[in-house]
């Protein structure tokens, strides 16, 4: 998704600072979660890229609304689609709900 430093060096300077990595996940572990915020409505918290200086960038926080073939779809808060290429998902987690939309 991010394939380059400067790719990389736009979006930390848009989010702030890039964070640290969570650890990395099995694809297995990552379609998993996928599959049950899609199939349920759940809200996700998704790790993208790979380390740069021992860091990523932020997180990408959604509810799952499709995938097709490599591509998964994320509703973000703002109302926006975010497609990311599952390839590229370092790690993912289920959000509390009231966390998301408590988040300006």
């Amino acid at each position: 998704m991010f394939s380059n430093h400067s790719d990389f060096t736009e979006a930390v300077s848009i989010s702030g600072r890039p964070v640290e990595p969570k650890p990395e996940q099995y694809q297995e572990t990552i379609s998993n979660t996928l599959e049950d915020a899609w199939q349920n409505a759940k809200i996700v918290v998704v790790q993208i890229g790979t380390p740069y200086d021992d860091r990523l960038l932020p997180d990408i926080e959604g509810t799952v609304i499709g995938h097709w073939d490599d591509q998964v779809y994320l509703q973000i808060k703002n109302g926006d689609t975010q497609s990311i290429n599952a390839a590229d998902i370092w790690n993912v987690a289920l959000l509390n709900p009231d966390r998301w939309w408590a988040l300006g």
